[in-house]
């Protein structure tokens, strides 16, 4: 036992130097069962078992549900060093064996603990043994720990939970920490490097909108533990997330406050953990907590959190920006009667501050889909419906897809919002150059999309400084909108001697071109090149390498299409060039250190293009 204890603190001194959470444990919410909301203390290793049998037998498992949570009341004593052990009575074989069981299911444990001296339910807590705590817990093999908040009288939540923290690196086994503190010292304000999830209310009720008030606590039901939700999105993201308490589906609502509950959840990215009996589910509730397009709105890896963007006093309207360009819309019927949705989709402009993410619905259209109706439709016509009281509305949406052709030789302006650029930025950057070509004086004009725009300023200045040079590359461009650029920016008041150009990867991601579709574009580009400067060379870029690999899908699909932009080098206005070489190794891999995306240039890899093309430049420029 001594060794074990000079062990803890040599564990403890190393955790002091370097300490910090356990990252990729919860890049999206995570999802798994807790006991307690059925079961309280009333739980024994036996439960464990069976509703780990249950989450693989009944699908949930194979949804994404994979944390089975032992909740407070597993404790029996601390031993004379300090150790504590589990209640040989509830659990007999131990928690080593019961995490080896649950293992050998391909699911995690999860078990609780309380940074105060006893826990909620009056056990052992871990106040002043959390380095002992930790390493058990790793021992045992332990996946996540949910650590509470009773007892705690005279503690700071700052200190006791970044202590935990510590414990758990100096552990060394990535545990999840999800801090149960009710969000009584706003945890959103400085815990982000603390947990991986903070409670942002007192505990759940199962019920609509009420309050259960006890003599020392009280605990909400789902709506008012939605409301307490406002202004704490910003905190939100992959990685740490704003736990509003375990979900309530199947323990006594009706099938429509269920069915909101659990969406309400997903759109604000809070945890999904369960914590009905899974021993007895009805299967109207077994849908409800397996629907994959609900739990795809909760696991989005864009990780933003959904905000009211519109109430028309009897429905409030909820957005969540998704992956790809996709978005999450909910009507929300708090009220006692149906309401009917009359929703004219040009009408209101969506727009995020947080995530710079947008809808213009005049300039885009969209697909859509009712995610617990089964129906679908796009946004050109109105949006008509009936929500009942206590239930919601989930709609997917979806860009209609680009034709390919039509995208790339098309001239259009952005018309979609990215979260790495909205439609406004993009306008600004498109105003930003038209405010150059009305200067006019440049001498060297670059022009392509973000692999242009991204040029390191001193590589740039470096290589680039001796001539008046301006850059017209915005990020996500594809050919029809360098086209409409170039026709509509004042483009024909510059008199450049040289344009570099390096266009033609986007129409694969954004226009769903196909390489002769994109070429297509390119050429056009190239020709509207030559007719605003018939003076000028241009120095036509192959598409650098994209993706990792040279059996890659993206590098294959570029070297098809290099294959036909080639053919526009006519030796006299227009000269084609392939630096592609200069950013692979031997072996045609490319490395990390040039494109750590495999697409984008590092500052090095900029440094190796500029001296690739500056031989080429200077002819160009005599």
């Amino acid at each position: 036992m001594m060794k074990r204890l000079l062990l803890l603190l040599a564990l403890l001194i190393s955790a002091q130097a370097h300490a910090q959470k356990f990252a990729g444990l919860a890049d999206t919410p995570q999802m798994g069962w807790n006991s307690w909301n059925s079961f309280g203390c009333d739980i024994n290793e036996k439960l464990i078992r069976d509703t780990a049998d249950a989450m693989v037998k009944l699908g949930l498992k194979d949804a994404g549900y994979q944390y089975v949570n032992i909740d407070d009341c597993w404790h029996g004593k601390r031993d004379k060093d300090g150790f504590i052990h589990a209640d040989p009575g509830r659990f007999p074989s131990g928690i080593k064996a019961l995490a080896d069981y649950v293992h050998s299911k391909g699911l995690k444990l999860g078990i609780y603990s309380d940074a105060g001296a006893t826990t909620c339910g009056g056990k052992p807590g871990s106040r002043g043994h959390e380095y002992q705590d930790a390493k058990t817990y790793a021992d045992w093999g332990i996946d996540y720990i949910k650590y509470d908040w009773c007892d705690t009288k005279g503690l700071s939540a700052v200190g006791a939970y970044t202590t935990m923290r510590d414990a758990i690196r100096a552990a060394g086994r990535p545990m999840l920490f999800s801090m149960c503190e009710w969000g009584d010292n706003k945890p959103w304000e400085w815990a982000k490097d603390v947990g991986h999830s903070w409670r942002t209310s007192p505990d759940i009720y199962p019920c609509w909108n009420c309050e259960l008030n006890h003599d020392a606590f009280s605990r909400l039901g789902v709506l008012r533990i939605f409301d307490r939700q406002a202004g704490l999105r910003k905190y939100a993201g992959p990685g740490h997330w704003n736990d509003m308490d375990m979900l309530e589906v199947g323990m006594g609502m009706t099938e429509d406050e269920d069915r909101a509950h659990f969406a309400m959840w997903a759109m604000m990215a809070s945890p999904l953990i369960l914590g009905n009996d899974l021993r007895k589910i009805p299967q109207s509730t077994l849908r409800i907590l397996e629907n994959k397009d609900v739990i795809a709105i909760n696991q989005d890896k864009a990780g933003i959190q959904a905000w009211k963007f519109f109430d028309d006093g009897k429905l409030e309207y909820w957005a969540k920006p998704l992956a790809n360009n996709e978005w999450a819309l909910m009507v929300l019927n708090r009220g006692e009667q149906a309401a009917s949705v009359n929703y004219d989709w040009k009408a209101h402009f969506v727009s995020d501050e947080l995530s710079k993410r947008e809808i213009d619905f005049k300039l885009a259209t969209y697909d859509w889909r009712d995610i617990w109706g089964g129906k679908s439709g796009d946004t050109s016509k109105k949006l008509e419906a009936k929500v009942a009281p206590h239930s919601v509305l989930l709609l997917r949406l979806k860009p209609q897809p680009l034709d390919g052709a039509a995208c790339s030789t098309t001239p259009a302006p952005r018309k979609l919002s990215y979260h790495w650029m909205s439609r406004a930025r993009w306008q600004q950057m498109f105003e930003e150059d038209v405010e150059v070509a009305d200067k006019g004086g440049v001498d060297l004009l670059f022009v392509g999309d973000s692999i242009t725009e991204g040029w390191n300023a001193d590589v740039w200045k470096r290589s680039f400084g001796q001539w008046r040079t301006a850059n017209f590359g915005i990020g996500g461009d594809h050919t029809g909108n360098v086209l409409w650029r170039l026709q509509n920016g004042h483009a024909e008041k510059l008199h450049p001697k040289a344009v570099v150009l390096t266009i033609g990867v986007n129409n694969f991601s954004f226009c769903n071109a196909t390489p002769a579709q994109a070429f297509d574009g390119v050429k056009l580009v190239v020709a509207q090149l030559r007719k605003l400067y018939p003076d000028a060379r241009i120095l036509l870029n192959a598409i650098l390498p994209h993706g990792e690999s040279p059996q890659s899908v993206e590098r294959k699909r570029v070297l098809e299409l290099n294959r036909m932009v080639a053919k526009l080098n006519d030796g006299k206005h227009v000269f084609f060039h392939d630096y592609g070489q200069a950013f692979l190794q031997q072996d045609g891999v490319m490395s990390a250190d040039v494109m750590p995306d495999f697409l984008h240039p590092t500052p090095w890899g900029y440094q190796l293009w500029a001296d690739a093309m500056l031989p080429d430049i200077r002819k160009l420029m005599e």
